[in-house]
């Protein structure tokens, strides 16, 4: 048999298509959702940071008005210093048109909208001690309800 005469029907090699870059392997996609996630967790985590320095600077500035207390014992000293740090804290944590002209009653009420840690006697204490020549109010239950006040703050609209 001639191999010249019997051709076999075979067709020609085909080569396989290019390899696409599109769409991209899954490692690219998560390569991409983390680039873009990325910038939202370094400003969450600042914020988060920043809110904890704030609370963090809060508490050690109580704690060097209640050393001052327990240095002079002046009761009238002691309310309007807390008085005027939680009016610091409020203005730095939300808005301040919404803090800034509160006072008496209103003041009291935006204290405790936040944390209800002011009963009565330390509410009426935050609001005219300020303002008498002396104060009588028992001092470690309103450092107390200060130091809870700081701590149980929730996040404002503002870092």
């Amino acid at each position: 048999m001639n191999p010249e005469s019997q051709t076999l029907p075979l067709r020609d090699i085909h080569l396989p298509e290019a390899v696409s870059g599109w769409p991209p392997a899954m490692g690219w996609w998560l390569l991409l959702a983390l680039l873009l996630l990325l910038p939202v967790v370094v400003w969450t985590v600042r914020k988060f940071m920043a809110r904890q320095q704030l609370r963090q600077q809060a508490l050690a500035e109580l704690n060097k008005i209640e050393t001052r207390f327990q240095q002079h014992q002046n009761s009238q000293q002691l309310v309007s210093d807390i008085s005027i740090l939680l009016r610091r804290i409020c203005i730095s944590r939300f808005p301040c048109h919404d803090v800034a002209g509160l006072h008496g009653e209103a003041w009291i009420d935006f204290l405790n909208s936040q944390t209800n840690s002011f009963d009565a006697e330390k509410s009426q204490a935050l609001i005219n001690g300020p303002y008498q020549k002396q104060c009588h109010i028992h001092s470690l239950p309103l450092i107390n309800a200060s130091r809870d006040w700081i701590k149980q703050l929730q996040p404002g609209t503002q870092p």
